[in-house]
Parts: structure tokens; C-alpha cells; sequence
């Protein structure tokens, strides 16, 4: 085992030293410790300033350790060459197709094929990301902001109706 310095930058600045196999490990060690209030906070973690929520300069995310492991699995491989855009998002279609074939016959999928399924739509979803050079949480929270906007829950709690039926 390694010794890593993981930083937990939700609304305070403090490092925790823990030993991990790996740094994904590490950010998920700390996580979980933190979430069971195993690290105590005291008034000195607080920042002075305005809370900081994510600083992505001092912080390595479970989403930022996976999308550097596929990318270094393309790599490694010499298959960013067959990764472009348009290929990518037949990809994304095709995995999402056999997601919904788990579904074909029933409604009670096996959740095992379910997780690999997604898995690989989720897998070229970032592939893709990455190759349009685009923050997939930026693109996300900018598209709920818009979502938000079209479905006011005073007009859309409790229906399904598209925004323009509302």
C-alpha cells in the first residue's frame, strides 16, 4: 500500500493521509470516512473566505481518476485513432440500445446486465466528453439549469407532460 494526501474541499480545506492501493481507493477511503463522521472537523478546516464547494486545482474526483484510466486504456491500446465524435455517439446508441434490450420481454431486468450496459453507455459518454474537450459536470449542471426552467415543479410535479403541455 501507498500513503496518498487526499484534500475534501466541500466547504472546508483539509488533507487526510490514508494508505490505499491505488488513488481511486484513496478518494473512496476518505469519502466513506468522511460521510461516517469518522474525520472530525473542527473550526481550523474552515476557509475564511467564501466556501469553496469543489476547487478542481487541489482536488482529484472519483469522476476525474476514472476518465484519466479510460483515457490511459485508449491509449495504451492506440484507440483514440477510431474515437471520434461521430463514432463515439453511434457507440452511445448502440450500448443504449442493448440497455433497453435488458428490458425487452419485462420489466425485471437482471440487474448485472443492467450495470455492464450502462456501464458502456456511461463509458462513451465520457469518451466523448473528453474527445469534444467538454467538463461532463459543467454540461450537466448547465442542462438541469434548463430543465429546471422548462419544468417549474408547480406546473410538473406529478405529470409526465412535455414542458410545452404543461
Amino acid at each position: 500500500m501507498k500513503k496518498f494526501d487526499v484534500e475534501i474541499t466541500e466547504y472546508l480545506q483539509k488533507t487526510v493521509s490514508v494508505e490505499a492501493d491505488s488513488e481511486a481507493d484513496a478518494v473512496a477511503k476518505v469519502e466513506e470516512d468522511y460521510n461516517k463522521e469518522k474525520i472530525v472537523l473542527d473550526s481550523s478546516d474552515f476557509i475564511d473566505k467564501d466556501i469553496e464547494i469543489y476547487n478542481p486545482d487541489k482536488f482529484i474526483s472519483k469522476l476525474d481518476l476514472l476518465m484519466q484510466r479510460i483515457d490511459k486504456f485508449n491509449k495504451d491500446r492506440d484507440w483514440d485513432q477510431f474515437h471520434s465524435p461521430v463514432n463515439l455517439a453511434k457507440s452511445i446508441s448502440i450500448e443504449a440500445n442493448e440497455l433497453l434490450e435488458c428490458y425487452q420481454w419485462n420489466d425485471n431486468a437482471n440487474l448485472e446486465d443492467v450495470k455492464e450496459e450502462l456501464a458502456d453507455v456511461m463509458n462513451y459518454c465520457l469518451q466523448m466528453s473528453m474527445v469534444l474537450g467538454l467538463d461532463p459536470i459543467d454540461i450537466m449542471n448547465k442542462k438541469m439549469d434548463k430543465t429546471e426552467k422548462k419544468y417549474p415543479i408547480d406546473k410538473s410535479k406529478g405529470t409526465s407532460k412535455k414542458y410545452n403541455k404543461l
